[in-house]
């Protein structure tokens, strides 16, 4: 039977060292010392020291979950796979996570909430790609179509209009029609909706004139750039690859023609 000796407080806040018979024995987190009465006279025998140094481990892992789950609101799976990377054993991290759980610490409802609420200000996700994410996250379906309510279609809609522009200005350097492609793509990709990507891009093509100037630069600088890459290519075989090139590319076969004609030796 040892005897705990000398208490003091290491340079950490909330931990202290234990002495048992004027021997360093262990250190502890607060709540440890006080769940085992761990002061000056205390009687530790070899169980109740196993059963202290169990709490204190126990202890370690709440702590950085405890850190990690109050710095950013974090799901139940983000808090479990923090503590497996720090090598805790699964029934130390169950422990933790249910410790947090009564406290309303962590709570996916809660978590799935504000991630949708803040995707909806940001407007970057369409409600598809929210929900894919809060699944990579680890909320459970109903969770996910509960709190989904919220992004409604009027939203999603201003969200789409938004970045439509922006989008458009930076596949500028494509053809009118990969560039809606593109534009297209990348919403799809972000989660929105198929019929409300349609009805946007149908919007601000009506209120925006195609840009001739822009898409003749397009057109020369793309093919321009074929005509270097099939520069040892001659006749039929030329002739497919260049317009085969400037199709993929989004531009009229006609207009591949023209130049064609115009650029024949």
């Amino acid at each position: 039977m040892a005897i705990v000796t000398r208490v003091t407080q290491t340079r950490r806040p909330g931990r202290y060292n234990i002495y048992l018979d004027n021997e360093f024995a262990f250190a502890v987190a607060e709540k440890i010392l006080l769940d085992f009465n761990l002061f000056k006279g205390t009687e530790v025998n070899a169980e109740q020291r196993v059963a202290i140094e169990t709490a204190e481990y126990a202890q370690k892992a709440y702590q950085k979950a405890l850190v990690y789950a109050t710095g950013t609101m974090r799901s139940v799976q983000q808090v479990r796979q923090k503590l497996k990377e720090a090598d805790f054993p699964d029934d130390v991290i169950d422990q933790a996570i249910e410790r947090l759980v009564q406290v309303d610490i962590l709570k996916d409802q809660k978590f799935a909430e504000e991630y949708v609420s803040t995707q909806m200000q940001r407007g970057k996700l369409g409600p598809k790609g929210v929900s894919f994410k809060l699944r990579q996250y680890g909320v459970d379906r109903f969770t996910i179509d509960d709190t989904l309510v919220a992004y409604d279609e009027v939203t999603e809609y201003e969200n789409l209009m938004q970045q439509v522009e922006p989008l458009f200005d930076k596949y500028q350097r494509s053809s009118v029609y990969l560039a809606q492609q593109k534009v297209s793509n990348k919403l799809y990709q972000s989660g929105f909706n198929g019929h409300l990507i349609k009805r946007a891009l149908s919007e601000y093509l009506d209120e925006h004139e195609p840009d001739d100037e822009q898409e003749m630069a397009n057109f020369n600088r793309e093919i321009e750039k074929l005509a270097e890459r099939y520069v040892d290519y001659s006749g039929w075989d030329y002739q497919q690859k260049m317009k085969a090139g400037m199709y993929r590319r989004g531009f009229n076969l006609k207009q591949v023609d023209r130049w064609l004609k115009e650029h024949s030796s």
